[in-house]
């Protein structure tokens, strides 16, 4: 599932967060937007999920072709995953991964052995099998990520995108995840986009980086493109500060 986001601005009060952003994201590709505080990446992020809205009349979101402009987030069927996980504790395990498919509308809604079926797929899939009777209090907090990540997965997102998905964990469980979630999306080929502060993170994950700063995309490229060929100062400069 293609996204193409073309000429979106958003402002909140008299503060600009985008302004004119375009950005076209390839069918199964990993894109992180990475950039300081105050760029515009979670922004950005939250309009392509329906959580939030550009300003009215700025610009157009597609999904393969398809104006989702207005939809809501239901409508697009975005999966989103928060950096606090936003799991519900007094549900299990398997009941927290199952909750949107047993939400949905009845028309569209699987009968509940496909849900089981889904679940226990899901579970091998983070290499969780066996926790499904857990509660997210039980779990480390790789685990819980694994699990909000599953349930994002499960009513079949047309994308899936990550709001700063390690930033709560520790720096050896981050690394660690960081590495599953590449050869996780190597078998699923979902397209993905995450929201990060981390250039390492970013660059051992991401097919593409995209580095915002003030509202503005100011390179996109692979790793090795931006290292070696930075476009502006800025980008020299933010990429020397954070390796040093």
């Amino acid at each position: 599932m293609s996204i193409h986001i073309h000429n979106i601005s958003k402002s909140f009060g008299s503060f600009n967060a985008l302004k004119n952003v375009d950005l076209e994201v390839k069918t199964g590709e990993l894109v992180a937007l990475l950039g300081p505080s105050g760029s515009g990446k979670t922004t950005l992020l939250r309009i392509i999920a329906g959580l939030e809205f550009a300003d009215e009349g700025a610009g157009s979101i597609e999904f393969h072709g398809s104006d989702v402009t207005n939809r809501t987030a239901y409508e697009r069927k975005a999966g989103f995953v928060f950096q606090n996980y936003a799991l519900f504790n007094h549900m299990t395990v398997a009941e927290n991964i199952a909750f949107g498919l047993r939400v949905m509308k009845r028309p569209e809604r699987p009968s509940r052995e496909d849900i089981d079926r889904s679940v226990t797929e899901l579970l091998r899939r983070i290499a969780l099998e066996g926790y499904g009777n857990r509660y997210p209090t039980q779990l480390s907090g790789g685990q819980r990520q694994r699990v909000a990540l599953a349930r994002a997965l499960a009513v079949g997102p047309q994308v899936l995108l990550l709001d700063e998905p390690f930033g709560a964990l520790d720096a050896k469980v981050r690394k660690t995840l960081r590495k599953w979630l590449r050869q996780f999306h190597d078998e699923t080929r979902v397209t993905t986009l995450f929201v990060t502060h981390d250039q390492d993170e970013a660059f051992e994950l991401a097919d593409r980086v995209v580095i915002l700063h003030e509202g503005h995309i100011q390179q996109v490229g692979s790793p090795a493109q931006l290292r070696e060929n930075p476009e502006n100062e800025f980008v020299a400069d933010f990429l020397d500060s954070v390796m040093i």
